[in-house]
């Protein structure tokens, strides 16, 4: 830790709880499901803000627009999905932490005669 604290180990099973303003790096040493919720109070000013979203390849922020893979719950940002689309193929397509639905274009209708 920044603080010059001892570093705290999370292992399966944990339940922690980050407070408003906590800020951290990770070191993943092996794959994980991440289950987590956001819970604003009343006087809350950033309640109606989206929830922090970043890119398990690059860390990078993507809460606008990111690439949700359910298989392993993880987040990927645009940049990183673009570098492999095929490995990102079953990647669920999210802005703002919610799923687009792509509109497919009206099909044309053929002139007869």
């Amino acid at each position: 830790p920044s603080d010059g604290g001892d570093p705290l180990t999370i292992e399966a099973g944990n339940a922690v709880t980050f407070h408003k303003g906590f800020k951290c790096k990770w070191k993943i040493t092996k794959r994980m499901k991440k289950h987590y919720g956001i819970f604003a109070s009343d006087e809350d000013e950033d309640a109606d803000e989206p929830p922090a979203i970043t890119c398990d390849e690059c860390s990078e922020g993507c809460v606008e627009e990111s690439y949700f893979i359910k298989e392993d719950e993880s987040d990927i940002c645009p940049q990183c999905y673009a570098k492999d689309k095929i490995k990102y193929a079953l990647a669920e397509h999210q802005k703002n932490g919610e799923a687009v639905i792509e509109k497919k274009p009206p099909k044309k209708k053929q002139k007869k005669g």
